[in-house]
């Protein structure tokens, strides 16, 4: 018995299915993903989400400085030590620091160790990266706009994370016969994107998810009381993706 075949190429079909976006999808051009544009698989690798971008540091330090303070005053309990251990953990065992210029081609945990290494001779307190773990949670509770998912979470604190020490910086004078020596100068950055921030971010949940929910509802009200509202509770506040009116 033969089955009539669907047609697979219609232009429906073809179109991202992001709201708004007209591109073909990525199969449809030669790649594998078979719903969305390259463009928005793209956006997903770096930010975690197919629309919904990357945080800025304004926009998440209100509630990083907040998580601080309430680690701070909460430091005695068991579940906030354990916590800042687990992280402590793993800068200790997070093994050398491999120049960024080496780090081309080498697997995802491989590389994910090295930016924790990096934070480690960088002297960044495990408390503060546990403070940008309950504070990108909070945020991203608090923001009614934002994209509530477990790898939106993980990749926002670990590209916060991964800007506190994500470079290789050299330094060096070169000989010049002609004059005076020559100041050069080299610094290089890992790529912020893909299966690494996924990897970082997992080892950041693995301490403190537990953690964050218990601390969140305290650090919004903390955060409310001492920074104001969120934008997306004033009046008359609409998502980025929504453009009517604008």
């Amino acid at each position: 018995m033969s089955f009539p075949l669907l047609p697979t190429n219609s232009g429906l079909q073809d179109t991202c299915r992001i709201p708004g976006c007209r591109r073909r999808t990525a199969v449809a051009t030669g790649g594998r993903a078979a719903f969305h544009c390259r463009y928005h698989v793209q956006i997903k690798a770096r930010h975690g989400s197919y629309w919904c971008k990357t945080y800025r540091a304004g926009e998440l330090k209100p509630y990083a400085v907040v998580a601080s303070r309430w680690l701070e005053h909460n430091q005695h309990i068991d579940s906030v030590s354990g916590a800042a251990q687990q992280i402590d953990w793993a800068l200790a065992f997070a093994g050398r620091v491999d120049p960024a210029m080496n780090l081309r081609g080498q697997p995802a945990a491989y590389r994910a160790h090295v930016a924790f290494a990096r934070l480690r001779e960088a002297g960044v307190d495990p408390r503060r990266l546990l403070a940008i773990y309950l504070g990108v949670s909070a945020l991203i509770e608090d923001d009614l706009g934002s994209h509530r998912t477990r790898e939106f979470k993980i990749v926002q604190a670990a590209k916060a994370v991964h800007r506190l020490a994500s470079g290789t910086h050299r330094r060096w004078e070169m000989f010049n016969p002609l004059g005076p020596a020559v100041h050069t100068e080299l610094h290089a950055y890992p790529r912020s994107s893909g299966i690494v921030l996924r990897k970082i971010g997992e080892t950041l949940e693995k301490a403190g998810e537990l953690l964050a929910r218990e601390a969140m509802p305290e650090i919004i009200v903390m955060k409310t009381k001492r920074f104001g509202v969120h934008p997306s509770h004033l009046p008359g506040w609409r998502p980025a993706w929504d453009k009517r009116g604008r």
